[in-house]
């Protein structure tokens, strides 16, 4: 008799509570509120950026002088503004009548005003001068260095709450009054104001108004200190964070992207459509900072306010093409049966012949560097970003490809193309055999309309492209045949 058999299950033993999971749903939302950020400090890094490199830069502030003054609003308003000045600074009525015989004297005023319609009418042509367009860059420049003075917190000349931002235009007014003829009237005028006279008559003034006054004349009021209130909060906020904003977006994007284990190329495709939404939030931001700040009524200040801000434009339009560059990236690693051909017709030079594939992306690449539609590619640091970006990308791409079609032949594209050709063109063929055969199976009196039908569809198919020729023809010489 055997020993009864002992039992060999082991005593059960307790379970350790583990710590749940955390929800998929908490963790999408979790991204999502991410993306978000980065969104939304993108748009302000893009605003620090173009308030770096623009506006309170005076080179690139400069460079945009000429912009200025070929825009026709400008070109008309500095026109009239020389002319109202020249003519109120210089009694051009006296200094005529002062001239002509005692008989004519009383002509001096309409002679006057001829002269005034002729500067207006030669003013464009002054202004389209060599020594003009120098003298008009210098006065944007002081006009800019002015700007920045008041945006970090007032000058001795331009104060923060009562001041203005003037362009001055005296050497350009000097310039007309020289081709009027009136430059030596002119400059009397001006050596009186400049003299002790007129820095005691300025002194008076500038007591009595509590404003400084500039000793000398002409000049275009482009903003008030008033309206730059708002520009002078903004500017202090987010000066010194054209690099620090930047480099927070790029790194929330990345967190993003790295947390979406299990679906990184959705989440790299949503950054794609971020950039996007960066670029439409930083052209909206442009369109409202143009009507809170600039005088409606004043189209060459809106002109002037446009060119000013070309490059807050660049950069948004920038942003858009970078991230359709991400989006289209990001399809192109998916699932979906055009990546996948896309995929499988590049796999075969970039496993045999990679080197063809770099050198022309790096063509690609020196051509857009020429171009140089953005600022982004004009600058040295973000074009060796984009070679690094670039390499990696085909690297990765073609590690993907390698994996999936390691048998791909370069002709297998061409062959599947003309495969496709070939079903599509056998299914015409199927769909002409099959409404051929209801034809003959229908009754006598609809035989005739069944017949114009098929004729019908096979011109629609020959229209197409799917049958050629010489395919048409023999089908139909076939179909008129079984009819007849």
């Amino acid at each position: 008799m055997e020993p009864p058999a002992q039992s060999t299950s082991e005593p059960p033993t307790e379970t350790l509570p583990t710590a749940p999971a955390p929800a998929p749903h908490a963790r999408h939302w979790g991204i999502n509120a991410i993306f978000a950020l980065a969104v939304l400090v993108g748009v302000f890094a893009v605003l620090a950026v173009w308030v770096n490199r623009q506006v309170l830069n005076t080179d690139n502030w400069t460079n945009t002088s000429s912009r200025l003054l070929a825009d026709p609003k400008i070109e008309a308003a500095v026109g009239n503004l020389l002319v109202n000045e020249l003519f109120s600074q210089v009694d051009v009525a006296k200094e005529l009548k002062s001239v002509l015989p005692s008989e004519v004297d009383g002509l001096a005023a309409p002679a006057a005003d001829g002269l005034r319609t002729l500067a207006i009418q030669i003013a464009p042509q002054v202004l389209a001068t060599s020594e003009v367009q120098n003298a008009w860059r210098g006065a944007n420049r002081t006009a800019q260095i002015e700007l920045l003075r008041i945006l970090k917190g007032g000058s001795k000349t331009i104060s923060t709450n009562n001041g203005e931002v003037t362009l001055q235009l005296h050497t350009l007014l000097v310039q007309l009054a020289a081709q009027l003829g009136l430059q030596q009237q002119f400059e009397s005028v001006q050596s009186k104001l400049q003299g002790s006279t007129g820095e005691v008559a300025r002194g008076a003034v500038q007591e009595k108004l509590g404003v400084k006054l500039p000793p000398t004349s002409g000049g275009i009021v482009l903003l008030r200190s008033s309206q730059l209130k708002t520009a002078q909060d903004i500017v202090k906020a987010i000066k010194g964070l054209a690099v620090v904003l930047p480099l927070i977006a790029l790194l929330l994007f990345v967190l993003a992207i790295w947390l979406a284990d299990g679906w990184r190329r959705v989440a790299l495709r949503t950054s794609g459509w971020c950039l996007v939404g960066i670029g439409l939030l930083a052209v909206l931001a442009r369109r409202l900072l143009s009507n809170y700040v600039v005088n409606s009524n004043k189209p060459a200040v809106q002109h002037a306010f446009a060119i000013g801000t070309s490059l807050l434009y660049d950069l948004a339009i920038a942003m858009i093409t970078y991230g359709l560059v991400v989006v289209v990236a990001a399809w192109l690693a998916g699932h979906t049966r055009g990546a996948r051909a896309v995929r499988r017709a590049l796999a075969p030079s970039l496993r045999e012949h990679v080197q063809y594939v770099y050198a022309a992306a790096a063509l690609a690449l020196l051509l857009v560097v020429v171009w140089g539609p953005f600022p982004s590619t004009r600058e040295v640091l973000p074009v060796i970003g984009f070679v690094i970006l670039l390499g990696l990308g085909i690297h990765t791409l073609r590690g993907m490809t390698a994996q999936e079609f390691p048998d791909a032949q370069l002709g297998d594209f061409a062959h599947g193309i003309r495969a496709w050709y070939n079903a599509r063109r056998h299914a015409a063929f199927s769909a002409i055999s099959a409404a051929r055969s209801t034809s003959t199976a229908a009754a006598g009196g609809g035989a005739g309309d069944t017949r114009i039908g098929d004729l019908e569809r096979l011109a629609s198919l020959h229209e197409r492209g799917v049958l050629t020729d010489e395919e048409f023809r023999a089908q139909k010489t076939v179909l008129l045949q079984h009819d007849a």
